[in-house]
């Protein structure tokens, strides 16, 4: 139960609570200064009267002091109440503190100087726990006031610096300025940090929404006219698509469920699907969805009963749809009984295709998928085979915002959600307060900034009698919070109880399942009384409850006590567990493991994780593999002390988790430490086998990262104990990461052939698009690279194109690797037009697969291939960002051709700081033994040597450049070489020198036809 005031007694005392709050910390700027410029009783004075003025200003501004430690104060703004505008009160006690301060007599030598503050502002969710004479008031645990704290340290003397979430719209009551970016350990995304100048001028909170202006808005009307077109085109026999985005809080899912009733009232079939972003999310969640609605299937289900419900839905006329379905959905039981998912995923998506077209006879199908920005990879590829199919159906998607390029359905414009607009927006708020006054209805049409979430938070704030303020139209996770906290407080303690257990469940779940939650009788009421409060919603599926929005359910749990979290948790694994919850779930696997881990039961979570990691797997659903592999070992590592079968089984998971990254090495931050640990307990079994995996998987990631001499010597170790154990098939496979790993490191000579030899033992055995193909097709396109490289480019086209035939017409993250291998191919020969083509035909493919890397080296090499043709400086920011994002994660393979294409456009755009900048990463590069980017910087550095008179260093550069073609034995890059070495003789005026090397280097362009290089040297001949 949540405790209006105070702390909670007794044992919960010790533990603490979660609440919201605002942080401010301020600190004397000088301090030290001021202790040796005063005696040391005088200094004590100034600090007395500085914490006077501490308990008189933050009380008056609603805040409560945590703490007063030396000359520093950490405050809190939303304890004992949540209030709107926190973050706005602890602004103006900020200010009031910082000119009260400016008072204090130091007096009039002429080494005196007044004392100043420096503030630091963030808001958040903390853990407060009661203090002591050592911590103060309160211990305040948590992100934010570290974050409040670092803040602070970053404003100067007499400044105050607050992060923009935390003010929201009520930034417009001040004057702001110096916007930045501020990475926050364990946060995602970065922090918006802003310095606070002083206050503006308008105070009024209607003048400020007055100031901040109406966004560009679009009304529902248009939206929904879209949508009801494409239903009605459907009757026409035309299939369509509608992609919904918008921000959170802007009302995608409601508009869709009105559209849906809408639908549902013209005859139209309408089936939904929604996915989620926690470790309960399943594969295909959105389709399993659709399927159990659609059927009610669980495993006991029957032959006879399946096909009832088959010839139900078709009005007892079969055809050859219901036959498929019947076939595919019996198959798909069959295998649910056995507890076999490697063969599922084929079956459940013919049984989905097959269900859809069924319900799309007479072309009357609607298919409705919320909340796709968490959908799963199996969960995109079938949208994908939907959207190839011949089936007439509309398609409605909600997503938050997504790149442009992130085509959810190909040929589709999205549909951007805005903000209402005024008349909408009042319409909308009389429909929640119907006898608002014009002043209130002009009040919170201004300050939600038309967001129908805050609409509607506001209006129950309003309702109740709260002094509610404005929130800002791209809401921070801490206003919706401090709203819904702020609606939570209203509550009964039972509501609080019943809403808090609901959290627990998820977004959506079984209303059966939350009343065994609860005490006996305790549901009784209170989960109508919530639906009527707009906290829940009752779904289209009977027996279903929903929160009406993911933000609102994220708050509630948020605040729930961690030791009550992992009750409740236990409560509900153990009553899924045991079968009782009456949802008709198929396969609970996934919920188990997420109950069981946020419950701290490590051994039952670990089996139901790597249970539901294997079903992932097999279903090629790589993210959600990662997800329960990765929990799966955390939980391990809580047993005491590991058994010999633990041992093994902790390796075995590990490599499982390596193959999810297969595709994309740089998917999980901490995955070279998870693979090390599978070393070492490896080594402490002393099995040859399992050490041979270990270190194969070290190899490869470390191949993946851009580590060629660590992955060398690993693959090295696996070579040797694969051979040890007389594994010959995974001798094959270590052999070819150890092929590409040395070709990475430019050791050509012996990377060719292990890399042919590689392919030639599978490309017998291999259909297009299998899984043998794939790792083939890699290997050959790498092998093409290799020979690119070597200036052998006939027989390196031939390969990408031998490459890509073995991959077939799958849309895969390796076939966006074939084509951005083939794009630095091309800028090897100088084929800008064919190269940007490659790059940019690799992004889409990674997009649509959801490969990091690849979206952006494929961004970063096509933006070279775009300025090398049109000297296009958007290019440079592009290779820029892309590069920064590959470095931050660790790295990858052959990161170098980003820097030294860098230094290249840095030389170019006569930027020399920002050149030799690049030219330090290339560097670092080089001493990781990744070679294919350093000639290139080099002989760039060389020519902006030379420019600046400095001859003798020009030269040490071209020399740096002959070194890296000598690595890699590249003819190719020796003749680039040779050409720039003419142009620094023409520059030191030895012109015969300067002819004869550029006329070889014309030469050896020709015969490997690099046409734009001989061109180059024509014009250098021609200048000669």
């Amino acid at each position: 139960m949540q405790e209006p005031t105070g702390l909670a007694t007794g044992t919960a005392r010790s533990k603490g609570v979660r609440r919201f709050v605002t942080v401010l910390f301020s600190d004397v700027s000088g301090s030290s200064q001021h202790a040796e410029m005063l005696d040391a009783e005088d200094y004590a004075d100034k600090l007395d009267q500085f914490r006077k003025i501490v308990r008189e200003v933050v009380p008056r501004h609603g805040g409560s002091i945590a703490r007063m430690q030396g000359d520093g104060v950490l405050a809190l703004f939303g304890y004992d109440e949540s209030r709107e505008d926190d973050g706005r009160r602890a602004v103006e006690a900020a200010f009031e503190l910082h000119q009260a301060v400016k008072n204090i007599d130091f007096g009039s030598g002429a080494n005196a100087e007044s004392m100043a503050l420096h503030s630091g502002i963030h808001a958040g969710l903390v853990l407060l726990i009661e203090g002591d004479i050592e911590r103060g008031r309160f211990d305040v645990v948590g992100e934010v006031p570290n974050t409040a704290s670092r803040l602070c340290s970053m404003a100067a003397k007499g400044e105050i610096m607050v992060s923009e979430e935390s003010l929201g719209p009520h930034a417009h009551f001040f004057s702001l300025s110096t916007r930045q970016n501020l990475t926050v350990r364990g946060r995602a995304n970065t922090l918006t940090v802003v310095r606070v100048d002083g206050r503006a001028e308008i105070q009024r909170r209607i003048e400020a929404a007055a100031k901040r202006g109406l966004v560009p808005f679009v009304g529902r009307s248009a939206p929904m006219a879209e949508l009801l077109h494409g239903a009605e085109n459907l009757g026409k026999g035309r299939r369509g698509g509608v992609v919904v985005s918008g921000e959170a809080g802007l009302g995608k899912t409601r508009l869709i469920a009105e559209f849906r009733r809408q639908a549902e009232a013209q005859g139209l079939n309408t089936v939904q699907g929604y996915c989620e972003n926690y470790l309960g999310a399943e594969p295909f969640q959105p389709f399993w969805q659709v399927l159990r609605s659609a059927l009610g299937w669980n495993v006991s289900m029957g032959e006879a009963d399946l096909a009832g419900i088959i010839a139900k839905l078709t009005g007892g006329k079969p055809n050859e749809a219901t036959d498929r379905l019947a076939v595919s959905a019996r198959a798909a039981l069959l295998e649910l009984s056995k507890q076999k998912q490697s063969s599922i995923a084929p079956m459940l998506a013919s049984a989905i295709l097959a269900l859809l077209e069924v319900l799309a006879v007479g072309n009357r199908l609607v298919l409705v998928l919320d909340d796709w920005q968490w959908a799963d990879d199996t969960s995109r590829h079938m949208l994908d085979t939907i959207w190839q199919s011949d089936l007439t159906l509309l398609v409605v998607v909600a997503t938050r915002p997504v790149e442009e390029a992130d085509r959810i359905l190909k040929g589709v414009t999205p549909l951007k959600l805005q903000p209402l607009e005024p008349a909408e927006a009042v319409k909308t708020i009389q429909a929640w307060l119907p006898y608002a006054d014009p002043m209130l209805l002009q009040e919170v049409t201004g300050q939600s900034g038309g967001s129908p979430l805050f609409i509607e938070e506001l209006c129950h704030a309003a309702a109740a009698g709260g002094d509610f303020r404005s929130l800002k139209e791209k809401s921070g996770v801490a206003w919706i919070s401090a709203l819904v906290a702020s609606r939570v407080a209203r509550l009964s303690s039972i509501q609080i109880e019943c809403l808090q257990a609901a959290s627990i469940l998820g977004m959506v779940f079984p209303s059966s399942l939350l009343n065994q939650l609860l005490e006996p009788g305790e549901a009784s009421g209170v989960i109508g009384t919530l639906v009527a409060n707009d906290f829940l919603t009752e779904t289209t599926d009977s027996g279903l409850l929903r929160f009406n929005h993911v933000l609102t359910r994220e708050s509630v749990y948020a605040t729930v006590d961690a030791q009550k979290r992992r009750d409740l948790h236990l409560r509900a694994a153990l009553l899924i567990e045991s079968g009782s919850e009456g949802g008709g779930l198929v396969d609970n696997t996934e919920t188990l493991s997420y109950h069981f881990a946020a419950a701290g039961q490590s051994i039952k979570a670990a089996k139901y994780a790597e249970a539901a990691g294997d079903k992932a797997l097999a279903m090629m659903a790589l993210d959600r593999g990662r997800a329960q592999f990765a929990t799966t070992l955390r939980c391990l590592d809580a047993v005491p002390e590991l058994t010999v079968d633990d041992k093994h089984r902790w390796c075995s998971v590990a490599q499982r988790l390596g193959l999810t990254c297969v595709f994309d090495a740089l998917d999980v931050a901490d995955l070279l430490q998870l693979l090390q640990r599978a070393a070492a307990l490896a080594r402490e079994i002393g099995d040859d086998n399992v050490i041979a995996r270990a270190e194969y998987w070290l190899g490869y990631v470390n191949y993946g990262r851009g580590k060629p001499r660590v992955a060398i010597a690993h693959c090295r170790q696996a070579l040797k104990h694969a051979a040890d154990s007389q594994d010959v098939r995974l001798m094959a496979q270590v052999q070819a990461t150890l092929g590409q790993s040395l070709a990475s490191a430019g050791q050509y000579q012996e990377a060719l052939p292990l890399l042919r030899d590689s392919v030639q033992s599978k490309k017998q055995q291999s259909r297009p698009g299998s899984g043998t193909a794939i790792g083939s097709a890699y290997t050959l396109a790498r092998t093409a690279y290799t020979l690119g490289d070597l200036g052998q480019f006939d027989e390196a086209h031939e390969l990408f194109g031998q490459s890509l035939e073995m991959l077939g017409d799958r849309r895969h993250a390796v076939k966006a690797s074939v084509k951005e291998l083939m794009c630095a191919v091309y800028l090897w020969q100088g084929r800008w037009d064919e190269a940007a083509s490659a790059g940019m035909e690799g992004t889409d493919i990674a997009l649509g697969c959801r490969s990091h890397f690849n979206v952006a080296m494929g961004r970063a090499l096509s933006s070279c291939a775009v300025w090398a043709r049109d000297r296009d400086p958007a290019s440079v920011e592009l290779l820029l960002e892309a590069t920064r994002w590959i470095e931050v994660r660790g790295g990858a393979v052959s990161t170098s051709l980003n820097y030294g294409w860098l230094v290249e456009m840095m030389v170019t755009g006569k930027m020399k700081t920002q050149a030799r900048q690049g030219a330090y990463q290339l560097f670092v590069r080089a001493r990781a033994q990744d070679w294919h980017g350093v000639a290139m910087g080099c002989r760039a550095l060389a020519r902006l040597a030379s420019a600046e008179g400095e001859l003798p260093r020009a030269h040490h550069y071209l020399a740096q450049a002959d070194r890296a073609a000598k690595v890699r034995q590249s003819p190719r890059e020796r003749a680039v070489n040779q050409l720039a070495n003419a142009q620094l003789q023409a520059a030191a005026g030895k012109l015969d020198q300067a002819k004869a090397m550029a006329q070889e280097a014309c030469h050896q362009f020709d015969s490997m036809q690099m046409a734009w290089f001989s061109a180059e040297a024509g014009v250098v001949l021609t200048r000669l």
